[in-house]
Order: C-alpha cells, then structure tokens, then sequence
C-alpha cells in the first residue's frame, strides 16, 4: 500500500519540522541528564533504567518538582475553583436567565476537571514537571465517550510543532507507538477494512509488538462554509500508519485537542525556554563542583599512603585516589607509611557550592516558593510576597493561560456541550460569546491589585474630602464596588444587577419622599393641635367682648 499524495505531504512536512527540532532535543537531552532527571530525547534507554548518573546535585531536580507542584496548586488546583465563565456581554451577566444558566454549567463544566476519570490531576502534574524544565510540554485532551473529557500529557520527544504569523501553536505533529493489540483496539475500522495489514499479521503470534504512528492536527484553512461534516471542522487531523504506509483515521475537531503551553519564548523561537534551560550551565558547573568535593572528601577520609621503598619503582605510575598505595624513597628518615597530604581547602570549595546552589535556586524561583510556606509570616508579607510572585510569575501565567488552559477549557466546554443532559442556553443567547475568568490565587493575586489601587485612592480621597469634600464627586461608587468585587473574583450571583439596583432605589426613593410627606403632615397637625387652644380661647374673648 502507499499513501496518498496528501498524506505524502504531510509526512514530508513532518520531516522538516523533525529536522527543525534536533539541536532543541539534545539540548532537552542535556537538562535531563544533568538537570533534572527525567524524559530521554535523543539517548535510547531500556525502561526503569537510570537517567540521573551524571547529577551529582539535586538542587535542579528538587526545584523543579516544586514548582511544578506550586504551579499546579497556584493556577489549576482541582480542589478548588480556579476559573469562572461569563458572558462577553455584562448586559447578559446580569440577567436572570442568563445567570441562572451560568449557574448551571459552571459545576458541569468544573466537574469535568475534577472527576478521578478525567486524569486531569495526575497528567497535568506530569505537564508541570515537563513545563519548567524543558520549557515546552503537552496535553491531549481526549473526547471519551463513556466519561467525556479525558486527559493525556504526551511526552515532549513525542511532538514536534508549528506556529502561525501570530507565534500562535496551530500545527501539531505526534510520532507515537502502539503495541499491536493497541493499535487494533484503537482503529477497529480501519483494522477490519484491511488498512493495517502488517499489525494485523502480527496481533496473533506477537500482540506485544510495537508500530509507529503519526498523528497530525492543524487549522483547516480550506472549509467549506455552511457544512460541519468530521473533514470540514475548524480542525483537522489524520493519522498514518508509518509502518503499514496507510492513513487508519481521518476526521476533524471542532476545537484544538491538544495544548502546548510554553514558559517563555525568545523572539523567532517556537519551543519554550524555562528554568531548566536558562539554569543548564549553572547547573553543570554545581555537578562539577560536587564531584570534586566528594573525591577530596574521599581523599581526606581515605587518603593516599605513602609506603616507603628503595625508590618508585621502574615504570610505576602516581596514583591519587582513595587507598592509593605510592612506593617512595626516604632513607629512613620519615615514618615508613604515612598519608599524603592532599591539601584540600574545604572551606573554600563549600562556599563556591553554595554560591553556585543559590544562583540555580533563584533561576528556579525557590526562594518565592519556600517563602509562601513559611507559617511565621504576618498577613502584610503575605500581601507583598504575592505581589513578588505576581510581578515574577505573571508573564508565565499569562503565556500559560493562552498556550494551555484557554484551549483546555474551550476544547472541555465543546466535550461537555454536545451530551445530551448538557443545559441549554436561554432563548435568543444561542450565539452569545463567553469568556473565561480566572479565579485561582495566582490571578486573584493579580486582579487584586487593582482593587487595592481603588481602595488606596478612596483612602486618600477620603483625607482630602474633609478639607474639600466636593472631591467625593470624582469618584463613581458604583462602578469602584463592581470593580473592587471583581477584583476579589466574587461570584456573579452576589452582585445585583443594575436595573435591579435602579430599581431599588427608585422605590426607596419614593419610600423616602413619602415618608417625608407623612413628616410633613404629621408636623402640621401638630402645629395646627398647638394652635387650636389659643385659637378658641381667641374666639371665646372676641365673642365675650362683641356681646
């Protein structure tokens, strides 16, 4: 069998993405055999075999699993609510239909994320580990008919990538491979119409063997308008048997099933840099340190002995190592065995190590990370920690909200959406736009400065308000209250809408003019009761006088 001459296409196209990658995947190479101890990119190794032989330091590997653990915790925490949906339009937000459609979803679509089935905790830890430390990672977010959406993080030496005129992911290549019985269980259309014919001839007598695949997704940039059939979808995508040379599956998605956050970019660049790159040499240099520290341990422990003898023998070699045994000449004069005095500064050596251990800890942010954890902090270093890591973070956490949790939610919301007990939207809000809000503590971190801003400008508006209190006219307190509430990420649902809020005042308004009315009665009555008896006695004396 051979491909078609698309698919040809797409395998060449493939080729020289896998060319384009090759000086990234040895520099991957190098952060996991030095760095942190985890993937293999371009050394073959058996599994369960050692990766970590050339690390002599750990500060790297343990940094890095922190955090990861800080990021997961800090932006996606399952546990908690990390993101929000609103309509685009607020006029929408605030009306009832609307909210109370919101409402509904929002635990639907929380769910999806939080439900043991999805793997999203296991296999976004997994894409944490793989972020800082090569600077690229990816997940694939899977459609499972019988849970919904499911999560896969896909090793990085597995993918290979394409940006658009915007640096925007928009093509994705996955070189993968399946076992046999895999590959049958996987594509059980194509393998009964005979597309696979060598896993087919291999799934009896070895089920265990592995074929390569290729899977290929892209923006479709020829769609047809008015159709959504699988091959007219915002998103195309085709596997191809590289082994069997056959195509097993093409269809479509309607969004980007897969996500490839990156932790920062250099100009030009499509991969990430994170801080497993950007600490690589420092790194090497501690591993280097810390080899020669322990052998001048060894040596000062075990050192070298120099054994007396009628002189070195013909052709013997100096010999330094632990235990080492040197034949030298003294005549007698000096004990017969002795240890050689290696002259180890250890001093000096520990400082070097720890000055080079800081450099790496710091390019690794341990220092904001380990400080969130100290319990003796007052309230106020909180505040200003969080306003540390904001400043430091907050470019990452911005790349990692376009590259990857935008793309998750909307490809979670477009899984969800499609079952039948999904709720639909309220009458005539059909094609409204929704937006994602961000709720987790690094964004409210974030959001909440801007409240702060408010709060210190009332403060300070409020001072001057006492010598001059027509500066209180400035402020719109309406607009400060919603923008301080969302600030703090409260949920829709507490606010009032405006109308509502209008229409409570105009009742109260009207409570309070008749009210005063009422005053305004009751305080005539009574000066018309405090006259009545001056009144009539007036009248008595004007009567007495005229008879």
């Amino acid at each position: 069998m051979t491909l078609t001459a698309e698919a040809k296409q797409v395998v060449k196209y493939w080729e020289t993405l896998v060319d384009d990658r090759i000086e990234w995947q040895n520099t991957w190479q190098e952060v996991s055999d030095y760095s942190v101890g985890r993937g293999d990119f371009v050394t073959t190794r058996v599994p369960g075999q050692q990766r970590n032989i050339r690390i002599y330091d750990s500060t790297s590997s343990d940094a890095n699993v922190l955090l990861g653990a800080a990021m997961h915790s800090m932006a996606s925490n399952p546990n908690t609510d990390w993101f929000d949906i609103r309509f685009s339009e607020d006029v929408l937000n605030e009306d009832e239909a609307g909210k109370e459609w919101l409402q509904a979803i929002k635990p639907r679509l929380r769910a999806a994320f939080s439900r043991p089935e999805s793997g999203f905790t296991t296999q976004m830890s997994e894409l944490y580990a793989d972020l800082p430390a090569f600077g690229t990672a990816c997940m694939f977010i899977e459609d499972d008919p019988a849970i919904g959406a499911k999560f896969i993080s896909v090793p990085l030496r597995e993918v290979y990538i394409d940006v658009d005129h915007q640096g925007l992911v928009t093509v994705i290549f996955r070189e993968f491979q399946l076992q046999a019985w895999q590959a049958a269980e996987m594509f059980p259309q194509a393998f009964e119409d005979g597309l696979l014919p060598k896993v087919k001839k291999s799934l009896d007598k070895h089920p265990n063997k592995k074929f390569r695949f290729l899977h290929h997704v892209r923006r479709n940039t020829n769609r047809l308008p008015g159709k959504i059939d699988a091959a007219n979808r915002p998103w195309e995508s085709i596997y191809i048997a590289l082994d069997d040379q056959t195509v097993p599956k093409e269809s479509g998605f309607f969004e980007n099933p897969y996500a490839v956050p990156r932790w920062t970019l250099d100009t030009g660049e499509k991969y990430g840099r994170g801080p497993g790159i950007k600490t690589l040499p420092e790194q090497k240099m501690l591993n280097a340190m810390w080899r020669t520290y322990i052998r001048g341990v060894e040596k000062a422990v075990d050192p070298p002995l120099l054994v007396e003898d009628d002189g070195v023998l013909p052709g013997s070699s100096i010999r330094v190592t632990p235990s080492a045994l040197i034949s030298v000449r003294t005549d007698g004069k000096l004990d017969p065995v002795r240890p050689l005095q290696v002259g180890a500064n250890f001093p000096v050596a520990k400082d070097m190590v720890e000055d080079r251990t800081s450099k790496v800890q710091k390019g690794w942010h341990s220092e904001i990370i380990q400080a969130f954890q100290d319990p003796r902090m007052t309230a106020t270093q909180v505040i200003e920690l969080a306003r540390l890591s904001q400043r430091i973070l907050s470019p990452v956490m911005a790349r990692l909200q376009v590259d990857a949790l935008n793309p998750m939610l909307v490809r979670v919301f477009d899984i969800e959406s499609k079952r039948s007990d999904f709720p639909p939207p309220p009458e005539g809000m059909e094609d409204s736009e929704l937006e994602i809000e961000y709720v987790s503590p690094i964004a409210r971190a974030q959001k909440q400065s801007d409240a702060q801003a408010i709060m210190d400008t009332f403060a300070a508006v409020l001072a001057v308000s006492e010598v001059a209190p027509e500066v209180l006219d400035n402020i719109d307190m309406d607009v400060a209250t919603r923008a301080i509430a969302r600030g703090n990420s409260v949920p829709l649902g507490v606010l009032r809408s405006t109308s509502d809020v209008e229409e409570r005042r105009a009742i109260q308004q009207e409570q309070e003019a008749q009210q005063q009315q009422m005053q305004q009665l009751q305080q005539g009555a009574e000066t018309v009761a405090k006259l009545l008896p001056g009144i009539a006695a007036n009248t008595t004396a004007n009567a007495g006088a005229a008879a």
